[in-house]
């Protein structure tokens, strides 16, 4: 695995979804990235709640966006964003406890997991419309002001371990 150089003069992936594992993610997003300080926090807790989530549904398949897989140059990240796809199947093979952990482990209600270092949500493999929601809206990139550059799609990472 490896993953793509930047289209020369970008600070974002070139389009398509990258598959990469932990270490790649490390070393490209933290250590060879603007902001290195900031990003090592972020990464620690995404690394953390990777493990829960395995620990949990161990065929889980992330999808890694946002400011943490960028060289933005203007701000260092405040998050890593990430969409987990799993199967209906492994979802109801888990007990109410487990189920509950889960939750714990999503954005929603004014709550992000990790203190706020991971924006986190879930797709139900098989769900073609929330599945192509997550895949455009990780695709559009966004100015200094938060604003979509229109006519210019990136990429992102689906990470494996």
């Amino acid at each position: 695995m490896v993953i793509p150089a930047f289209d020369e003069g970008a600070w974002y992936l070139p389009e398509g979804i990258h598959v990469a594992d932990l270490a790649e993610v490390e070393a490209r997003f933290v250590d060879a990235a603007p902001f290195a300080a900031e990003r090592a926090h972020v990464f620690a807790a995404f690394r953390v709640w990777g493990d829960l989530v395995r620990t949990l549904v161990p065929e889980a398949r992330m999808w890694v966006d946002g400011g943490f897989v960028t060289h933005k140059p203007w701000a260092a990240p405040s998050d890593v964003d990430v969409t987990f796809l799993v199967t209906p199947a492994a979802l109801n093979a888990l007990s109410p406890a487990e189920q509950a952990q889960v939750e714990k482990l999503l954005t929603g209600d004014g709550y992000k997991p990790m203190s706020g270092l991971v924006d986190a949500y879930l797709i139900t493999r098989g769900d073609v419309d929330r599945t192509v929601y997550w895949r455009d809206w990780w695709a559009t990139v966004v100015d200094e002001r938060h604003e979509p550059v229109q006519g210019v799609k990136k990429g992102f990472l689906e990470v494996r371990s």
